[in-house]
């Protein structure tokens, strides 16, 4: 029987933004093995160029999420080309560690730009064919922080919880005319963002293990993996959930007395 994987993503195209390294780039090759037709954004013209030594069949236009000209002619550039999207995973993002009264003005425009505007600029853009066929489906990258508040600073913890209120109302406006939406919420993911904060040490990713219930640092696989059931028509029913992909983390970092993460546990 044709597509009898329940998996299957034939027929569909696939936009990853920030899909030029690290869960971007995961998501991307993951949905090309299951046959999507995918399409990678991301701000370095290099790393689109390197990404696609991996995923030599895919697309990839060069783009800066959080300026909207650039969304507006790259949604445009797509569209004249395939004439929808059927999967739009919204996954760029940046982030600057610092603390509250160090966050700059400069910093706290651009982190929101990037995590919080730029899925708009997209959605702005896209959401229309996606109306006009009469389906489609998005998937949100956030994060744990907007949970914890741990992790990059507050402008980073604000934008990614900003994400579910995207979310949200997509659900609540767009459900009946066949659009669902759903978020991923990873936790600590070995990728060039984590590592520019931990360098890939012996004693660092010991340190980091060791907060993880499960033992060992995520992978971009993992949260890849996640995309994939969302974007497939095995969650055909699930929209407006936060699937949270942390190895048990987040719990962990629960007040001490929790029953996860107690001395006494």
């Amino acid at each position: 029987m044709e597509n009898s994987n329940p998996l299957s993503l034939k027929g569909k195209v696939a936009l990853v933004t920030g899909g030029t390294s690290g869960i971007g780039l995961a998501i991307a090759r993951t949905f090309a093995r299951y046959q999507a037709e995918v399409i990678i954004c991301g701000s370095s013209q290099k790393k689109g160029e390197q990404a696609l030594k991996q995923l030599p069949e895919a697309k990839f236009y060069p783009c800066d999420t959080g300026i909207h000209q650039q969304v507006k002619e790259t949604c445009d550039r797509i569209l004249k080309t395939w004439d929808k999207v059927d999967i739009l995973v919204l996954n760029a993002g940046t982030e600057f560690t610092e603390k509250i009264k160090d966050i700059t003005i400069d910093h706290w425009q651009r982190v929101m730009d990037v995590n919080l505007s730029g899925p708009f600029y997209f959605l702005k853009h896209l959401i229309g064919p996606m109306i006009d066929q009469g389906s489609g489906n998005v998937i949100i990258t956030s994060s744990v922080v907007s949970l914890t508040g741990a992790g990059g600073g507050m402008h980073y913890s604000a934008s990614k919880a900003g994400l579910k209120g995207i979310t949200n109302r997509i659900n609540y406006e767009l459900l009946s005319k066949g659009i669902r939406a759903n978020m991923i919420s990873p936790g600590v993911i070995d990728t060039p963002m984590l590592r520019k904060k931990y360098p890939d040490q012996p004693e660092t990713n010991a340190k980091l293990a060791s907060q993880i219930p499960m033992g060992r640092i995520g992978r971009p696989e993992d949260i890849a993996s996640a995309a994939l059931f969302l974007a497939s028509d095995m969650s055909a029913y699930i929209c407006g959930t936060d699937l949270i992909v942390d190895g048990g983390r987040t719990f962990y970092r629960r007040p001490r007395g929790s029953y996860v993460g107690s001395k006494k546990s």
